[in-house]
């Protein structure tokens, strides 16, 4: 087994978006969190931050914002 971690950074911006409002319906619909970082190829901690945005501002938390 590789030691090495998936990175979402590589995705366009719009394809981060997807994957963190992918994951957050996931743990809407009842699935945990190391579930959810293990399926979406992310990990736990990112996840609890997707989730945190998710409970504090909604689907608006998670969208794209411009960088720079």
């Amino acid at each position: 087994m590789s030691n090495l971690v998936w990175d979402a950074r590589h995705l366009s911006l719009s394809a981060q978006e997807t994957l963190r409002l992918r994951a957050v319906a996931a743990l809407v619909a009842g699935r945990d969190r190391e579930d959810v970082a293990a399926v979406f190829g992310g990990v736990v901690e990112a996840v609890h931050k997707w989730w945190a945005k998710w409970q504090a501002g909604g689907r608006e938390a998670l969208v794209i914002r411009p960088r720079g």
